[in-house]
Order: C-alpha cells, then structure tokens, then sequence
C-alpha cells in the first residue's frame, strides 16, 4: 500500500481524517466473533432477517422478475443462491447483484438510525454471495456483517453533504460490501484498508431527487454497489486500492462534504445496536407522520377512510420536507412522497406494502388526500433521536385535530415489539418460501446464544449454503 498522504497535497485536515480512517479500519478488522456480546450477535441476524424478509417481498414485483428472468436466461448455475424459491444458483456478481436489487426495492429493509445509511443492504448481498462461494460458516457470515456495518455507518458519520444531493446507495453501497467481503476473507489490514478505501472511490453519481421523483434507476444502486465492492476487494488483493487519505479525498476534495473524526475515532456502541426496522413500506423520513395520522386515527376512528378530510397540514423534519411529490408515477415516487404516506395512511388505516402498490398509485381516495397537504417546514427539532419529528393537522367540518409524532417507531429509542417485527416478517415470507420465518427465527435464536426456535439440523458452524437452502426451501 502507498503512503497514508500524497506529500504534496499538505492539509491538516485531511492528515487527521486519514489517520482516523486508518485506526477506524485496524480497530474493527481486529475483532473477533467472542469480542462480540450476545445482543449484538443478534441484532446481527435480525439484519439478516429484516433484509432477506425484504427481498421475498419483491419477488412478484414485475421489474424484479424481468430482471431475474433475464439473469436465469443466461446463467447456468453457480456457486451463489438468489433469493428466490428453491434459491436458484448463479454467479457471484449474479446473486449479488439481483439480491441487492430484491432487498432495496420496497423500502422494507433496515436502516442506520444515527445516519443517513442503509448497512444492511450495502453488505449483505455481496456478503452472502461471495460467502457461499467461499464455503464460509455463519458465525463468520454474522461476524463480517457487524464489521462491515460498522465500517460503512462509521464512513457515513464522519462524512456528511448538507444539502444532500448524491443518494447514500450509491455513495455508500460500494463501501459497505467491500467491508463485508474483505473481512469475511480476513485480510491483512493493509489490504482491508485499500480495498474499503478504493471502494469510498467507486460511488455513483446517483441523484438523491431521482428516489424523490420515483426513477427507479435509484434502486438499482445498491445492486451496482455490491458488484464494485466485490471488485474493489479482488483488486486491492492485486495490489490496486485506496489510500487512508482517499475517503477525505472524495468526500470533502471532491464533493465538498464536512468530516468529523471523532465519528471514525469515538469509542461507543456497536452501530448495530442503532439501527432501525421497518412496517411501513416507505422511505423512514415519513413514518412519523404514517404515525401522526395513526394516533389521530386512534382518537377518532370517523376518520379512516378520509371522506371527511377537507385539509391535511403536515409540518415535517427537514429530511421529510422534501418529499413533496404528489402524483407519483411508480411506487418508489409513492414510497418517497409525503403527501401519498399521509394520505394512504388515512385511507387504510397503516403504511404497509398495500399503502404503496401499484394500485395505490391510481386509488381516487387517496389521490384526492395528496392533493389536501400543505407541507410545511417543522420549527425547532430536536436533538437526535428526536431529530425526525411530524405533526398533522386534520380539517373537517367539525374542526381541526392536531397530533405530533417526535419519533417514529422501529428505532433504538422506541424498538418495534418483537412479535410486531416477526409478523411482519412472516407476511413476506409464507406466501412462496414457507420455511424462511423459522430459518431466520433459528438464526437470530443461535446467533443471540438461545436454544429455542433452533433448528435439528442447522447451527452456526454450518455453511452459509446450507442456511441459504433453508431459507429459500420451498
């Protein structure tokens, strides 16, 4: 590997945020699956669990099948499993790319609560890819999972873009599967270091409005993302990779991002202790304002169906405030869309699947709601983790009721309940692989040093092909 600086750029800024980098990266590629405590094994495995329940969601969705179906045309067997009943087998950068396209499309997958970052999907797909072909187990699937998490939600914390204008899939995706596969091969740090480093280098110029205005080339991101952090890996193993200075080099040289060390440095929890799970099939920025209307809901249940609603004013976080679309054209412009969350939690009572179908798109119940927002800009958030708060105004003749929601459900301060979680992934999962609740069940069980809901044949030593059979038994 090259020096940590190019000697003729001085700066001191980026001196400390290379040498952040460096410690960031020798630190977590050091730890071992023991150092790890029970409660972050699992919530290890409940990333596991929330991401593959989210691809099975999307295996009816008619762009997910025609790519798949042109994936199978070609392919003729592998090493790799989709996610799919009877998980057909492919390649490497077959499964995880067209996995990666699965999870991402409705919104169903986790998130970083503490940043603007999506680590599961960033490293899964290319992680379970490669860790089939490679015969790994699933103790070392979980353990390059949590350090891959924290590899890429610990770059998106010192690097930040306000306003945000490139979409984090395609700045991050590359970075976290990178992660993912380098320490899955545990390699030497050097080289872990250049290929997460190259990897900060291969983002995508990917507009964040193109998610606001429903291109649904925005989900094929993630996808792309996993393809290069597999490349990213195989050439920092030839010697080809990133310098401790290029994350700085691409974050703040080229893009103009603001850096806070400490976020590389602080000794704090594991970041997959700050995720957050999903029920409502939309972009996180508006579940608290799904919830504003649920709890108005709760207090007058006159209300579901919103014939009565002649007027909806939603004061919304500056995250949600630009999520103002009000005739999307495709469900990923619905699941990023205010207006529409709002408007369809009014007509059916939640913010599942059904509230941003197709058939939610065209529904005159609730184009005439979106219709009826006056969005707003809320006044004085809070401090994380209130930092993404709604308040909704209903209008009707009898007059107004007013509800605030300071911090959706699904985060680390408020948890779902686990059986909430569970349900929601069994509704993904039962209609084509029936076998998948238990599987995920068993994983999350061992994973958090429980026996029960294991499975006789399975455990963590077992290989990831035989935990990717079972998920995908049909």
């Amino acid at each position: 590997m090259g020096p940590v600086l190019n000697p003729t750029v001085p700066a001191d800024a980026r001196q400390q945020a290379a040498e952040g980098f460096e410690a960031c990266v020798r630190r977590v590629v050091s730890v071992e699956w023991r150092d790890l405590s029970d409660m972050v094994r699992q919530r290890a495995a409940m990333i596991v669990a929330d991401n593959v329940s989210a691809a099975f969601s999307a295996l009816e969705e008619p762009q997910i099948e025609k790519a798949r179906n042109a994936v199978l045309a070609r392919e003729q067997g592998g090493p790799a499993s989709l996610l799919v009943p009877h998980g057909k087998r492919v390649s490497v950068h077959a499964a995880a790319t067209q996995n990666a396209l699965a999870m991402g499309w409705n919104e169903l997958d986790e998130g970083y609560r503490k940043a603007v970052c999506h680590g599961g999907l960033y490293v899964l797909p290319a992680l379970m890819a490669v860790a089939e072909q490679e015969g790994a187990v699933a103790q070392d699937v979980l353990r390059a999972l949590t350090l891959g998490y924290e590899l890429v939600t610990r770059i998106a914390r010192a690097w930040s873009f306000v306003p945000m204008r490139i979409h984090p899939h395609a700045l991050l995706a590359p970075v976290g599967a990178a992660a993912g596969i380098a320490i899955l091969r545990r390699l030497p740090v050097d080289e872990a270091l250049s290929a997460v480093a190259g990897a900060c280098a291969m983002g995508m110029a990917g507009p964040f409005n193109q998610a606001l205005q429903g291109v649904l080339v925005r989900n094929t991101w993630a996808a792309q993302g996993a393809a290069m952090g597999i490349l990213a890996v195989e050439q920092a193993q030839a010697g080809i990779g990133g310098w401790a200075s290029t994350p700085y080099d691409v974050y703040v040289t080229a893009l103009g991002g603001s850096t806070n060390v400490p976020a590389l440095t602080d000794e704090d929890e594991w970041a997959v202790a700050s995720g957050y799970q999903k029920i409502n099939a939309c972009c996180q920025y508006a579940h608290s304002a799904i919830e504003a209307v649920q709890a108005l809901l709760s207090r007058d249940a006159s209300l579901l169906g919103g014939e009565q609603v002649s007027e909806i004013r939603v004061h919304a976080h500056p995250l949600a405030y630009p999520l103002d679309n009000r005739s999307p054209s495709t469900t990923l412009g619905a699941k990023f869309s205010v207006p529409h969350a709002v408007a369809a939690a009014l007509v059916h009572g939640h913010g599942g699947a059904k509230a941003f179908d197709n058939a939610s798109l065209s529904d005159p119940r609730i184009a005439r709601l979106r219709n009826k927002v006056v969005l707003e800009p809320f006044a004085d958030v809070r401090d994380w983790p209130q930092d993404r708060p709604a308040t909704v105004t209903l209008t009707t003749p009898d007059g107004q009721m007013t509800e605030t929601c300071w911090s959706a459900r699904g985060g680390p301060d408020l948890p779902l309940a686990s059986q909430d979680v569970w349900d929601k992934i069994r509704s993904l999962c039962d209609r084509h692989t029936p076998h998948a609740m238990s599987t995920l069940q068993a994983l999350v069980s061992l994973a958090g040093g429980s026996s029960s809901g294991r499975t006789e044949t399975l455990d963590l030593q077992c290989s990831w092909s035989d935990w990717m059979q079972a998920l995908t038994a049909a």
